[in-house]
């Protein structure tokens, strides 16, 4: 097998078809030919053939470790996370080679199971201490884990050893304090990818973090717009699809209405939604809220709106889209699956916090179908949402995000998900749902955190206070601030971005935001 990962990394995919076809000719039994070709058509973005050719490799005595990867990233992308998870906890201590350690280390981390992969990615990194993906994996992880001193050092090794990774430039412009001279080199070296619109973008986010930490929030904006300006033309923004996805949000309130206003009976599993935009500071109120002692910290979730798409049948790549969201399903058989799905992150906790921000489409559905369920919604003054989403550089490949190439494309869509906001706070607010204002729990820390645990219907725990202190992973954007303790610096913040601030205040008002 390390032949065929060798072919694949190498791209040459066509080359490890035709080896395993080669191999079944002279023997239909070569376990080793059909994990090749699970191979392939995971390549090929085929999960389903994938693991049909898994089950039969398993079934002429297949055994390699790299199935495991296969079968685990093939039910990833089958929306099966509690599958995958299984086989990713798989015990694996004699295992030498790097590039399996990497891969199944990434496995794990998909899975959550962070604090697991990270030995792996640090064996990986001994045995090829040269590749910059593992060192960039082993910096990842150890920042989530809450190892910044370490994940900076490796973010520098990383670049390095691939003077081309601009992610770990990005990563460690968020960790270490900025410098003329460290902006300067950025500078120069957004020279060399202008014309590269990924890179680009990794750079222009790079620089605008440290001018920002200089002082000169204007010079951070012109970076930014510079940095997009490549990707924006590239991945533009649907205002047609967004009308339509948060009319069909705003329906759904409507429809489950009476089953949200329902009492929530005592149930062994009570999930937490932590809704809201991003950066609008669910990341702090899911800290401290899984800070309790009886409530488990399940991260950002994806299972709710993947079954929720696979239940309704409704066609389509995206999960969330007006045709799910309006289709007529069993919500109740979605409620039952999530819980299977989830309850192993509960431990023993009768509490799970979910963290999904764009669950906030879901909030009526989560409500209908889990009657233990209880939703937060997170509101954030939407001008310092519109400025701290911009600022933001969102995982690329995921289209939702595409509003945030645009300033006021970010207006936009923060105006649409205020009037969803105020619509759900209207049609569902009651003893299973509740809003929290970010500047209220930064003003009143102690009191807004002892109502939020109240709506939990849990005794007060005073160790939420220390929300910071919390050694569980963190895996969002925020992962760097909640390892602090609770500051206004972020407040009011759109107000020193001078004409900025002005483009968008008039986008928001042009799109329907009252202020």
């Amino acid at each position: 097998m390390t032949e065929v990962r060798q072919l694949l990394r190498a791209g040459n995919i066509v080359e490890v078809h035709r080896s395993a076809i080669l191999r079944l000719n002279a023997d239909r039994d070569d376990p080793g030919a059909w994990i090749a070709l699970a191979t392939v058509a995971m390549e090929g973005d085929n999960p389903r053939k994938a693991i049909e050719l898994a089950e039969r490799a398993r079934a002429v005595g297949a055994a390699h470790i790299w199935l495991d990867v296969i079968e685990g990233r093939a039910l990833l992308a089958l929306g099966k996370s509690d599958l995958a998870r299984k086989i990713a906890a798989r015990a694996c201590s004699n295992i030498s080679d790097a590039h399996l350690l990497d891969s199944l280390g990434v496995l794990r981390v998909r899975t959550g199971l962070h604090a697991e992969a990270l030995p792996l990615f640090e064996r990986a990194v001994a045995a090829d201490p040269k590749d910059g993906t593992y060192r960039y994996n082993l910096a990842t992880t150890r920042q989530f884990l809450g190892n910044l001193s370490g994940a900076a050092a490796d973010y520098r090794a990383t670049i390095a050893v691939d003077p081309e990774n601009d992610r770990a430039r990005l990563a460690l412009a968020q960790l270490e304090a900025a410098t003329a001279d460290r902006l300067a080199e950025l500078a120069r070296r957004f020279e060399d990818v202008a014309d590269r619109p990924e890179n680009a973008l990794q750079v222009g986010h790079a620089a605008a973090k440290l001018a920002e930490d200089l002082g000169d929030p204007l010079a951070a904006m012109a970076w930014l717009e510079r940095g997009k300006a490549a990707k924006r033309n590239l991945s533009r923004y649907d205002r047609d699809f967004a009308e339509r996805l948060f009319a069909a949000a705003a329906d759904a309130a409507e429809c489950f209405a009476a089953s949200a206003a329902r009492p929530s009976p005592e149930e062994p599993l009570q999930p937490v939604f932590v809704v809201g935009m991003p950066r609008s500071g669910t990341t702090l109120i899911e800290r401290i809220l899984a800070s309790h002692r009886d409530v488990a910290s399940g991260g950002e979730l994806p299972d709710f709106s993947l079954l929720l798409k696979r239940m309704s049948g409704t066609p389509g790549a995206l999960v969330l889209d007006a045709a799910t969201l309006g289709a007529t399903l069993d919500l109740s058989a979605v409620g039952d699956a999530y819980l299977a799905r989830v309850g192993i992150l509960a431990g023993e906790s009768s509490r799970l916090t979910d963290k999904m921000p764009f669950n906030l489409f879901l909030s009526a559905h989560i409500l209908a179908a889990l009657p233990g369920a209880r939703v937060v919604m997170v509101r954030r003054d939407p001008r310092d949402t519109v400025f701290a989403n911009f600022r933001q550089l969102f995982a690329t490949g995921y289209g939702y995000y595409d509003y945030a190439y645009s300033l006021e494309d970010t207006a936009d869509w923060v105006a649409r998900f205020e009037g969803l906001a105020d619509r759900q706070a209207a049609l569902l607010a009651g003893s299973r749902y509740t809003e929290i204002r970010y500047e209220a729990m930064i003003a009143q820390q102690e009191r807004e955190s002892r109502r939020l645990i109240d709506f939990l219907g849990l005794p007060w725990d005073p160790t939420c206070l220390d929300f910071h202190a919390n050694p569980q992973p963190v895996t969002t954007a925020s992962s760097v601030q909640v390892r602090a303790p609770i500051h206004s610096g972020s407040v009011g913040r759109w107000r020193r971005y001078g004409a900025y601030a002005e483009r968008v205040e008039a986008a928001l008002r042009e799109s329907g935001w009252r202020g």
